[in-house]
């Protein structure tokens, strides 16, 4: 998956949950089993404002040719999905939420390897371009 194609992703599936959760944050919580109280809404509401400064941080990168702007850019995306990761393992371990919510968290392992390997690739190949087309 080259790193525009990553970019692209993560800034979709930000935007999705970030303005599901801002306009019907029970709702979506509870596609997960998970029922919110009002400072839960308040929360989850301040939680998905985050995804959407991600997502358009994200959306903003597809094109970007720095090096160094794409490691920053990868590394903050790559810390944010994999400690998403943790804090959603966590939950669902302790009981809270419905099995389904493993496909978030596989969503997440997948999203914080492809962040981590753009890091990688930008980091380890001199004069890399992370738009290339040649990237792959």
């Amino acid at each position: 998956m080259t790193p525009r194609m990553v970019a692209t992703a993560a800034a979709i599936t930000s935007f999705i949950f970030g303005i599901g959760g801002l306009a019907a944050p029970t709702a979506l919580a509870s596609a997960f089993g998970v029922t919110l109280d009002p400072t839960g809404i308040v929360l989850a509401r301040m939680a998905c404002a985050s995804y959407l400064g991600f997502g358009v941080l994200a959306w903003l990168a597809r094109d970007l040719t720095d090096p160094a702007a794409w490691r920053a850019i990868a590394a903050a995306q790559a810390v944010a999905w994999g400690v998403g990761t943790v804090v959603d393992i966590a939950a669902i371990a302790s009981g809270l939420g419905e099995a389904r919510g493993w496909a978030v968290i596989a969503l997440q392992v997948a999203f914080t390897v492809a962040w981590s390997m753009g890091f990688l690739r930008a980091s380890l190949v001199p004069g890399h371009s992370p738009s290339s087309p040649a990237q792959g």
